[in-house]
């Protein structure tokens, strides 16, 4: 369902640069800014940065808040998101002086942003380079596989490649001392694919996989199909207190008929839905207050039926072989999805948890001991893994969780660009508005840019940057701009 803008808007906008849609309009003579719901791919991108709670999902909100975001667009044509024959004027001089060839390298969100900003606001020819057969990047093979409507942006992404001033090259490894020598600006959009590792003894064991080649293996990413995924139940356990971490848990505690209704590649489905996996526990190394998961992601987790989700209050016992004594609960084979949304949190740490963890319940959990009976997602805060064994699990601070697999997801870096600068610690290409430093007609978009953190949508406002440096640039050449 889509999102709407219900209770007090503050009309900062922070949503409608974010939206990959451009679904967000205002409010005209009113307050205030309005969803289209004709327009909207639920992705929950203006939730995640609207800064007084006002964009929620449209179950969230009351009757009459949907039917004021219907009603806003009810009497005009729905808005193609990215219509590049009626957008708005350039709010700066338009590239002229006879067509300039620019590359854009990286054909996901961050590319096809900058290429959309690059045919709005100049007369560029671009020619998109991937080493992928396909468009999309992250938004084919990184949205998780229970988010349909999300990818439905590709569709407004193959309008862009389509344009008459779009060269496609699919399949293609650019590289920079080619590209310099052949355009007069090059946009890096490579993205951040390689998982952030734990260094801990048995990380590359059996059982054991990075959420970078998880997430490839389950989108059918080309080159990913045969990936030796194996999945071994009762307990699984992931590394990580992000949105990659709450996909995986997702997908992993979907019964048959949910991974029915998915697009996944067909071992892929036989593989997850035999798994035997009825426990998917969440370690994070620090406190909850450092939960860098959505509102939206974590909504999605609470409303997975006959799954119980809990934070594990209390630590494991240190004695051999036992277990501590767990306050009792319902068996979550009988829960609904309501029920996990109708607790509050109490005890220690409950002021960090207020706000993104309101209503999850809180107890103790044998994480030692076989799971229970049922379904469920154990979160867990402030503990660090210390070795992964294949045979018996994951040992934490001196006490082993049994596990038949574990995920690490940590985080992406991005990888190192021959012939440009790159900074090993953020795992970026350092940079200046998109500029990279010491290398003019470069510049950078999306991951490799900012380091690997939002959504689709941010990579909207972050493309519109880079652009505006780069025109800037060629209107200033001895700015940092492009090479001429």
């Amino acid at each position: 369902m889509a999102y709407v803008i219900a209770g007090d808007c503050c009309s900062d906008a922070s949503c409608v640069a974010v939206c990959p849609m451009n679904s967000i309009h205002p409010a005209g003579g009113m307050d205030g800014l309005f969803i289209d719901p004709r327009t909207c791919i639920d992705c929950g991108a203006c939730a995640d940065v609207c800064p007084v709670g006002a964009a929620k999902p449209a179950e969230q909100a009351t009757p009459v808040e949907v039917e004021l975001n219907r009603s806003y667009f009810a009497s005009s044509p729905a808005v193609d998101a990215l219509d590049l024959d009626t957008w708005e004027p350039p709010t700066f001089t338009v590239w002229t002086g006879g067509p300039r060839r620019v590359a854009v390298v990286g054909a996901g969100p961050a590319g096809m942003y900058a290429t959309r900003e690059l045919l709005l606001r100049s007369t560029a020819q671009v020619t998109v380079y991937d080493r992928l057969p396909v468009i999309g990047g992250l938004a084919r093979f990184g949205v998780a596989p229970d988010h349909p409507m999300t990818k439905q942006i590709i569709s407004t992404f193959s309008r862009i490649i389509n344009h008459p001033r779009v060269t496609w090259r699919p399949g293609t490894e650019a590289v920079v001392a080619d590209l310099e020598n052949r355009y007069d600006a090059v946009v890096h959009a490579v993205g951040s694919f390689t998982s952030r590792r734990l260094n801990i003894p048995g990380e590359d064991s059996a059982g054991s996989y990075p959420a970078s080649e998880v997430v490839a293996w389950y989108n059918g990413r080309p080159g990913s199909a045969d990936l030796p995924v194996t999945l071994r139940g009762p307990r699984a356990v992931i590394i990580g207190n992000g949105n990659v971490a709450l996909d995986l848990a997702r997908l992993l505690l979907s019964d048959a008929d949910r991974l029915a209704t998915m697009n996944l590649p067909p071992a892929v489905r036989t593989t997850l839905s035999t798994s035997g996996i009825t426990e998917v526990v969440i370690l994070g190394r620090r406190g909850p207050e450092a939960a860098a998961y959505s509102d939206s992601a974590l909504r999605d987790l609470l409303t997975l039926d006959g799954v119980e989700v809990v934070v594990d209050d209390g630590e494991p016992s240190r004695s051999t072989g036992g277990s501590r004594p767990s306050s009792p609960s319902p068996r979550s084979g009988t829960r609904s999805a309501a029920a996990n949304q109708a607790l509050l949190p109490v005890g220690r740490d409950a002021p960090a948890m207020a706000d993104l963890l309101r209503g999850v319940r809180r107890r103790r959990v044998a994480l030692e001991a076989q799971p229970e009976a049922g379904r469920r997602v154990v979160l867990r805060f402030g503990t660090s893994p210390e070795a992964w064994d294949p045979a018996a699990g994951l040992r934490v601070e001196g006490l082993m969780i049994p596990a038949g697999n574990l995920f690490t997801a940590i985080g992406f870096a991005g990888r190192p660009i021959a012939g440009l600068p790159f900074d090993e610690v953020r795992g970026v290409v350092p940079n200046e508005r998109g500029a990279v430093v010491g290398r003019p007609g470069h510049f950078v978009a999306g991951w490799i840019k900012r380091g690997a953190r939002g959504g689709i949508g941010a990579n909207k406002a972050c493309a519109e940057e880079t652009v505006r440096s780069l025109l800037t640039g060629a209107a200033n050449p001895a700015g940092a701009g492009v090479r001429v």
